[in-house]
């Protein structure tokens, strides 16, 4: 089924460029070569409570101010802060999977398990053992949470990495499987934090893909593998009945979270077709929904939108997420391939290492994290989807 979008510009030169599966993966080389030879070390949007002034932002309110200023300064106050360049496992799990996609090529298999293996080596110990971390305090609109304490997100992104690249072995799996059922299982479903009892729907349904996954990856024993997928289902008929009438999905359940934004759009659908392929259920009408909503209003033609109904705003994480995403629609027979080279074409000169550069907040397009792994990721995806 195809969803009809407006795709102005669509016959430049540099979309017809981005139509050749060469030339995508051409750039795809060039800029993993940019960010590995910094060592996927860099600035973070979130990184601002790592700074001297951090130490001292006790209140939820400072923390944010703090964190929200430095992440959109378009002067970098880092040094001045003395917030130092940080690797995270987040960063190199993303770049993983995205060189795993790859692997019949022996230099991006060897980049594959190079980035799995140090991925693998965050894997927390003691309490935590087996879950994943954010390197840095965090502190959004709705939740605190600190260094020391794992999280859903950071968690799926970097198992990903490691289950792509074969660099998860049968202990570390294990570990993993039982830590996210104690700590990131509340009872009903996936939760951000092992302390936050707030519905958020991407974090939940990444929590029932790996569930799944992790089920179904023969690395696991049987006992476990039936625990894993007993919890699956009633996570994702939560999140499946959050959807709404028009086909969005809110961030998440409660007043404050009613928000709609285009990359953690693009989480739901990818981990709703994951989970769904994974356990051969059918929720193709959902699905449907979801992504023409996805299409038709966080995008304007090739351009994407940060949130739904609004003017494009760019942002490294949301652009590269959405030639993921167009990519995956491409595939699916949502879009025409050319609406995959043309979302490209449109946003690829904001990234360091691609012949441009954002004027607005340079830092934040340097992030590996936030940019420079999601879009290695989006560009063999997008190489995947021409071939």
């Amino acid at each position: 089924m195809q969803t009809s979008t407006r795709t102005p510009g669509a016959a430049t030169a540099r979309t017809r460029e981005f139509l050749d599966a060469d030339a995508v993966l051409a750039l795809a080389d060039w800029v993993f070569r940019w960010a590995d030879t910094r060592g996927w070390a860099g600035p973070d949007p979130y990184d601002g409570l790592t700074s001297l002034l951090g130490r001292l932002a006790v209140h939820p309110v400072l923390r944010q101010t703090l964190l929200q200023t430095v992440k959109r300064s378009p002067v970098d106050l880092r040094p001045v802060l003395g917030i130092r360049p940080l690797r995270t496992a987040t960063a190199t799990g993303t770049a993983a999977t995205a060189c795993a996609r790859l692997a019949d090529s022996p230099p991006w298999h060897e980049r594959a398990q190079r980035l799995g293996r140090l991925t693998a080596a965050e894997q927390m110990t003691g309490k935590y053992a087996g879950l994943w971390r954010y390197e840095f305090d965090v502190q959004t609109r709705w939740s605190y949470y600190p260094a020391s304490v794992p999280n859903l997100v950071a968690t799926t992104f970097c198992a990903d990495g490691c289950l792509d690249s074969g660099t998860l072995d049968a202990e570390a799996a294990g570990s993993l499987g039982h830590a996210l059922l104690e700590h990131l299982h509340n009872g009903e479903f996936f939760t951000y934090t092992p302390t936050s009892e707030v519905l958020v729907h991407n974090a939940n349904l990444m929590g029932a893909s790996l569930a799944a996954r992790l089920a179904a990856s023969g690395l696991l024993p049987d006992g476990l593998c039936r625990r894993l997928r007993t919890v699956v289902g009633t996570a994702i008929e939560l999140s499946l009945d959050g959807q709404r009438p028009d086909g969005s999905w809110p961030y998440g359940r409660g007043s404050r979270l009613g928000w709609v934004d285009g990359f953690h759009t693009g989480y739901v659908l990818l981990r709703l077709e994951q989970v769904a392929a994974l356990l051969d259920l059918d929720v193709r009408e959902s699905l449907e929904r979801g992504t023409h909503y996805y299409l038709t209003h966080l995008f304007d033609g090739p351009v994407p939108r940060y949130f739904a109904g609004g003017r494009s705003r760019p942002d490294p994480n949301n652009d590269a997420t959405a030639v993921r995403m167009a990519a995956w629609a491409a595939e699916h027979g949502f879009v025409p391939t050319d609406f995959a080279s043309a979302v490209l074409a449109a946003v690829v000169d904001r990234y360091p290492g691609t012949g441009g550069t954002s004027r607005r907040t340079p830092a934040l397009w340097a992030s590996p994290r936030w940019s420079t792994a999601p879009l290695v990721d989006a560009l063999t995806a997008l190489h995947s989807a021409l071939r």
